[in-house]
Parts: C-alpha cells; structure tokens; sequence
C-alpha cells in the first residue's frame, strides 16, 4: 500500500523544506493529507518537549520515535494515529497540569480531549477520515 499511497519515505526525512511547506499548507480539517488537525498535534507535541526533556532525556529519544520521525517521513500524513501514541507528551501534560494544582484546568483538558475524541469517533463511524 505504500507504494500505492505514496505517503511515508524515509526520503523525506531529509527534505526539510517540504516538511516546513506541508507544516503551513493545511488544506482542510481533517483529512488523509492536508489536516489541521494532525499539524495542531504536531504543534502540541513541541511546546511540550522542554518538559519532556525536563522529565527525562530518555523520553526524547521515545518521542522523536513516535511523535517527530512520522511527522516527518509522511509530512503530516494521518499524523493523528502517530501522535495519540506518543505517551512522553501525556506525561508532560499531565506533569505540568498536576504542577499548577488548579482543578478546572483538568476539566477543560478533558472536554477539550473529550470533543476530539467524540468528533473522531463520530467521523469513523460515518465512514469519514478518522486516522
């Protein structure tokens, strides 16, 4: 199927231009190619790398390998089915919200996580683009 979709090349690792063109090129909401969605992940995941290299060098190396290489071998190809699996960012983000000790903050993340989630769901069970 790879070579059909033509998504994920180990060569575009190395061509950083088209990986920063496709970062800034959204097309649509959420779709295989072009979504907002998978680049808003993306963006997530590398505000929270201080943090990440805060709790542990090692959970770098984890993220780069779940969160970052796919990002850029399939310039942002259904980057959300990478990125959900990225757990040194769940780490950061559950080390930082527990750091403020400010309840609500865990509530808005949930509804916030919450909608995602359910919009997701609703889109894969109507036979859209869920990945």
């Amino acid at each position: 199927m790879q070579k059909y979709w033509q998504a994920h090349s180990i060569k575009n690792l190395w061509d950083i231009p088209k990986f920063t063109t496709g970062l800034f090129e959204p097309t649509s909401w959420h779709e295989f190619r072009g979504s907002t969605l998978d680049r808003v992940a993306f963006l997530l995941l590398l505000t929270f790398l201080p943090i990440i290299w805060k709790l542990g060098k090692d959970l770098v190396v984890w993220t780069y390998v779940l969160g970052i290489l796919p990002a850029m071998s399939g310039t942002f190809v259904s980057y959300t089915r990478f990125g959900s699996v990225a757990f040194p960012l769940f780490l950061a983000i559950a080390w930082l919200v527990n750091d403020l000790k400010v309840r609500w903050v865990w509530l808005v993340l949930l509804v916030l996580f919450g909608s995602v989630h359910v919009v997701l769901l609703w889109r894969f069970v109507n036979y859209r683009w869920a990945g």
